[in-house]
């Protein structure tokens, strides 16, 4: 049996998801907003996103990356690559952990309209 028939067997009915967001991920800070990220690689390697679907279902595109860089959010908490980005000629910090999920920093704490 060849490795072309180790292929073969293997039948997927659906999509296939690579993690599943635990609550104690998507939980525990209220100014940490999981997002959408619409991405893509260049021919050297290099994952830059292009746009971001916020949490109300909004999509906005990426006008510039200005910087990408190791470091952490010390508001939201997480660590991972940083991309600084402007959109709307705002500038924001897109994060990409570890995990595979993408996530910005909330000016306002979730839950808090004041």
């Amino acid at each position: 049996m060849g490795v072309y028939d180790y292929h073969r067997e293997i039948q997927v009915s659906g999509p296939v998801t690579l993690h599943e967001k635990m609550p104690e991920v998507t939980e525990g800070n209220p100014y940490k907003a999981y997002v959408e990220v619409l991405a893509r690689f260049t021919t050297d390697g290099q994952l830059l996103p292009v746009s971001l679907v916020w949490e109300s279902g909004r999509k906005y595109e990426i006008d510039h990356i200005s910087r990408v860089q190791r470091m952490a959010s010390r508001k939201a908490g997480g660590a991972g690559i940083c991309y600084t980005c402007r959109i709307l000629n705002q500038e924001i910090q897109l994060f990409y952990e570890e995990n595979g999920l993408w996530f910005v920093t909330r000016k306002q704490a979730a839950g808090n309209s004041a």
